[in-house]
């Protein structure tokens, strides 16, 4: 009996397999890569806003305020390695005001507001 010459043979399609395999494989990665960046930029400006914002209320003047968030937004701003821009609306500035300050890094943008206390 005679076997047939295909199923003895080493010839076979597994590179074809693997780089069609290997390739559907791959495809979900760069849309996860995406979400990762966008969700990271809103985890950043949330944490820059939030923590600048507290580090100017707390240790500095009314007076001194806009000088104060700008420059702990460029440390925190460093330190999360991202390009950001901001806003700080404030008011007279005086004590008993409402401060605003916005963040935006990339397309993400983080509002947060402290109140300056009245004495």
């Amino acid at each position: 009996m005679q076997k047939k010459k295909f199923l003895t043979s080493s010839f076979g399609s597994a590179p074809l397999e693997l780089a069609s395999f290997g390739a559907l494989l791959v495809l979900p990665i760069a849309p996860m890569l995406t979400l990762y960046g966008a969700i990271f930029d809103a985890i950043a400006a949330e944490s820059i806003a939030r923590h600048a914002l507290r580090a100017a209320v707390l240790e500095s003047a009314p007076s001194q305020l806009d000088q104060s968030i700008t420059d702990a937004v460029a440390i925190l701003s460093k330190n999360w390695q991202r390009t950001v821009s901001f806003t700080v609306e404030c008011g007279e500035c005086k004590k008993g005001d409402l401060v605003l300050l916005r963040v935006e890094v990339g397309n993400s943008v983080a509002i947060q507001v402290a109140g300056l206390e009245p004495k």
